[in-house]
């Protein structure tokens, strides 16, 4: 019997290697939407309000239902919990880091 590894699980899904880097990016943004909302304590419901999405869009993105997501609305969902990504180049090195949202009139206050 013949095995196959794969370093990255979404090498299994495609040979794209744009499409691997999104899935994997998607997936670490879930993640990270998911930690938050774990130490946060809160209600499904309290969750999704705050991120501005039904509680049923909150529930797929809590349980990882990957294909219903895109980058931008995980990346705006994590705006809304008070992050800001922020991207740099420079010497041909590109650094992406993650800072607390702030100086936007009408934006939620970072959540807890």
């Amino acid at each position: 019997m013949t095995s196959v590894r794969y370093t990255n699980i979404f090498n299994a899904i495609t040979d794209n290697p744009e499409k691997t880097s999104e899935l994997q990016t998607r997936a670490d943004l879930m993640v990270a939407i998911r930690d938050i909302y774990q130490e946060s304590k809160c209600s499904k419901m309290e969750f999704a309000a705050h991120i501005g999405l039904t509680q049923l869009k909150a529930s797929n993105l809590l349980n990882s239902q990957i294909d219903k997501f895109s980058i931008d609305l995980l990346m705006t969902c994590l705006f809304r919990l008070g992050f800001r990504f922020k991207s740099t180049y420079k010497n041909h090195k590109l650094t992406i880091s993650v800072q607390a949202a702030t100086g936007n009139p009408g934006q939620r206050q970072t959540f807890h």
